[in-house]
C-alpha cells in the first residue's frame, strides 16, 4: 500500500500475516479485515470492540460468543451496539460491592 501521510511524506506499507494455526484462524482474520474495511468507510475510529471480542482470543473487552457475534451482525447492519449479558469490569464488580 502506499499513500502520503502527515507533511505530505510518501509512505511505503507492505504487510506479512504468519500465523500458527492458519487453517483454522483464516476465516476470522478475513472476517476482521472485511469489518475494518466496513468501519473504515463509515469513519468509525478507535477500537473496534464487536469484531475483537468474536475473532480475537485477548480482546480489550470480553464478551461471551453468543453476544459477540449478535454485535458484529448489529455493526454490519449499522445498527447501534448494546451488548446484552455483557460480563462486568472489575471496576464494576468492585462499586457493585
Amino acid at each position: 500500500m502506499e499513500g502520503r501521510i502527515f507533511g505530505d511524506v510518501p509512505i511505503n506499507l507492505e504487510l506479512r500475516l504468519s500465523v500458527e494455526d492458519s487453517p483454522n484462524s483464516g476465516g476470522s482474520s478475513i472476517d476482521a479485515i472485511r469489518i475494518c474495511k466496513l468501519a473504515m468507510d463509515r469513519k468509525v475510529a478507535g477500537p473496534l470492540l464487536a469484531i475483537s471480542a468474536y475473532t480475537m482470543k485477548h480482546p480489550p473487552t470480553q464478551y461471551p460468543d453468543e453476544v459477540a457475534k449478535e454485535m458484529v451482525d448489529r455493526f454490519i447492519r449499522g445498527e447501534a451496539i448494546k451488548p446484552e449479558g455483557r460480563i462486568p469490569s472489575k471496576q464494576q464488580v468492585a462499586t457493585v460491592r
